[in-house]
């Protein structure tokens, strides 16, 4: 035992007390080898165990111990239990020489029962003492009950045991121990290896992580502590509590998901998670094995970056329309205004990313280029072509469209937020208008039936005033439009009206004939006063839909006015004879006929001159010129008066109808002017006359 540096009285004295008590001294030498805490045989029988009695007391006879000491020796073995008893190890550490084979084992001993057993009570009995200057011996019987902190069962265990014990000042310490330990179970469970388990939510976003052990060494104690490491460098200590006293523990810990630019930052209290990440837990298992080395148990798990959502965002350009596109590629595709913007913190130091535009039947890969390297990608025009005749044709890098139509985008987020799952991300960029504007139609036109019966020839092309302005027909350009005329007697007939440039389409006349109506004869018929109106198919709406544009242009008329006749003899009238120098004389006179009906170049009236004293009549017809439209005058008119006879001295008056003069007898007559209106407001002929009396 000279391993055990003891001094020389104390190994002097536990030579002869091993000499004396040789069984006890076999066992503490087998205490000394590389098995510790092994179980030992008992002493030796009676016999054996009275003679190294005899053989101590002989040998500490000339040193007796003193009742202080038994007293002393009694009291720090009774603290000694009572440290076990509430597993205060630091305590009880201080009351073993660390020189003691097996110290570390006996302070194993008592963390292990510290775990496993609830409530230890130790009783030694039947002690018997060996005390020297330095050096003690006791040999006791002991009771340890307790119960089991893993089912609570109630638990027994006996045994003898032989402690040697070294002076250190006015402190005993424990030296030795041979025999059953009181400080252990008699039978030690097998020590096991725990588990430990790291439950994340699916994702493993940012929700916490729970870290599980189940360790039944360690039942009983009411919590431990884990480790929680990443593959980016973070590391956070983590309290398990106990779930029961079978030795199941759990902890909490908060996760944060940062992007991939993100920093760890160890004993924060959360995990940091960036990127595709390794999660590790970790305890130290305080189990001692055969190897008296601690193991450290550990379970990972591997937690793929879900990703952020892209935001995805477009828009056109104001006034982005069909008809403007169509304009503006008429020879080649322009640049559309459209806005495509997409915002993935995931695409970060991507120099580009591709999108799909969306339009009718049209589909296109767009290419968008990085803003900076945080995940912004923008592009502001697409090459496109519009025209109504074209048929879309996917994947040849221009948006074709022929139409109104609307425009979206979509891209495919592999990282969405959900580990494996890919979400489609759609914005609308709105819709391409037709851009066509409502055409405008003007007519105007007016005549009667007086001037179409007069027109010699038929149809009359009559003057009128019909436009179409129609700018949408800009995109097609037609050399003529057609417009259709109505009237209000059933005829429809359809109307040219030529380009005159810029989108308008004119026409100056219309056919028209004075006859019965009959529809697509190309000329409007009036037998009657009717109304005229006008309309215009506009096939190029903003609605999309043809609207047909109505206009009412006028009509024809009647027409007919009753004439107005005027006559005046100025020089022969009542109260003023005129003289006759001759049968013939061109006297003055007014015969006017008013008739804007009539457009031919004279007129006729007929006059007749009644003698008052005889009631003879000479009856004429005279010619008026036109002298204005619809206005015909004479301003002289051949008269004779009677004729003297020298023979019989008497006035001779003999009236010659149709003569081309009107003949007036002597004294008054009474002149009657009449014209025939042909063309009266109430249809038919009506006589217009007045009557002038003269005197001669």
């Amino acid at each position: 035992m000279n391993h055990l540096n003891y001094t020389p009285s104390q190994r002097a004295e536990l030579k002869f007390i091993g000499v004396c008590v040789a069984a006890a001294c076999c066992a503490i030498a087998l205490v000394t080898s590389q098995i510790v805490f092994a179980q030992v045989s008992k002493p030796g029988s009676k016999e054996e165990r009275e003679t190294d009695a005899k053989a101590l007391s002989a040998t500490t006879s000339e040193k007796p111990a003193t009742p202080a000491d038994k007293i002393l020796l009694e009291a720090q073995l009774q603290a000694l239990i009572d440290a076990y008893e509430r597993s205060d190890v630091g305590f009880f550490q201080a009351k073993i020489d660390p020189s003691m084979p097996g110290y570390s084992r006996v302070l194993d001993a008592m963390r292990r029962d510290a775990t496993s057993q609830t409530r230890p009570r130790l009783l030694f009995t039947d002690q018997t003492w060996s005390i020297g200057a330095n050096v003690a011996m006791l040999q006791a019987r002991f009771q340890k009950r307790f119960f089991d902190a893993r089912n609570l069962n109630p638990e027994l265990v006996e045994g003898r045991v032989v402690m040697l014990l070294s002076r250190d000042g006015d402190l005993w310490r424990i030296s030795a121990v041979t025999g059953d330990n009181p400080f252990e179970s008699r039978v030690i469970a097998p020590c096991g290896t725990g588990a430990i388990r790291l439950l994340s939510p699916v994702n493993a976003n940012a929700e916490p992580f729970f870290v599980e052990v189940d360790d039944a060494d360690l039942a009983g104690v009411p919590s431990i502590q884990a480790d929680v490491i990443t593959s980016r460098g973070d590391r956070e200590v983590v309290t398990l509590t106990a779930l029961s006293p079978d030795g199941k523990f759990r902890g909490r810990i908060n996760a944060q998901r940062l992007s991939a630019q993100g920093v760890s930052v160890p004993g924060d209290g959360q995990v940091q998670l960036i990127g595709d990440i390794t999660v590790t837990a970790r305890y130290a298992d305080q189990c001692i094995a055969i190897t008296r080395a601690q193991q450290i148990v550990s379970a990972s798990d591997t937690r793929r970056d879900p990703g952020v959502l892209g935001q995805l965002s477009c828009r056109l350009g104001g006034n982005t329309t069909f008809v403007s596109l169509a304009q503006a590629s008429a020879n080649a595709p322009t640049n559309a205004a459209i806005t495509v913007e997409l915002v993935d913190p995931d695409l970060a130091g991507l120099p580009s990313i591709n999108v799909t535009l969306r339009s009718g039947a049209d589909s296109e890969t767009l290419t968008l280029g990085a803003i900076g390297n945080l995940g912004r990608f923008l592009l502001t025009s697409v090459p496109t072509r519009a025209a109504a005749s074209l048929s879309p044709i996917p994947n040849n890098n221009v948006l074709e469209i022929n139409g109104p139509v609307s425009v979206a985008v979509d891209y495919n987020d592999a990282r969405s937020g959900v580990v494996g799952v890919t979400q489609r991300v759609s914005a609308e960029c709105g819709g391409v208008s037709s851009g066509y504007q409502l055409a405008q139609l003007s007519c105007s036109v007016n005549t009667t039936l007086s001037e179409l019966a007069n027109f010699v020839t038929q149809p009359r092309a009559v003057p009128a005033q019909i436009s179409v302005f129609d700018p949408d027909l800009l995109l097609a350009n037609p050399a003529s439009i057609t417009v259709t005329a109505r009237n209000s007697l059933g005829d429809v007939e359809s109307i040219r009206l030529d380009s005159q440039g810029a989108g308008r389409y004119v026409a100056n006349s219309i056919a028209m004939t004075a006859g019965a109506p009959t529809p697509g004869d190309g000329n409007l018929g009036f037998n009657q006063p009717a109304t005229i109106s006008m309309s215009y198919a506009d096939l190029t709406t903003a609605s999309g839909s043809p609207q047909n544009l109505s206009e009412t242009c006028g009509g024809v008329t009647r027409g007919f006015t009753l004439a107005t006749l005027a006559v005046d003899f100025p020089l022969i009238n009542t109260g003023l004879p005129y003289a006759f120098n001759s049968a013939r004389q061109d006297a003055p006179c007014t015969i006017s006929v008013v008739d804007p009906d009539r457009s031919s170049p004279s007129v006729n009236v007929a006059i007749s001159a009644t003698r008052a004293s005889t009631g003879q009549i000479d009856t004429e017809t005279f010619t008026l010129p036109q002298v204005a439209p619809g206005r015909y005058e004479i301003s002289s008119c051949p008269v004779s008066g009677y004729v003297a006879n020298p023979i019989a001295a008497a006035a001779v008056y003999a009236p010659v109808p149709g003569n081309g003069l009107i003949n007036l007898g002597g004294g008054a007559s009474t002149i009657r002017v009449v014209y025939v209106d042909n063309t009266a407001p109430n249809g038919g002929s009506q006589n217009v006359q007045r009557s002038v009396t003269v005197n001669n």
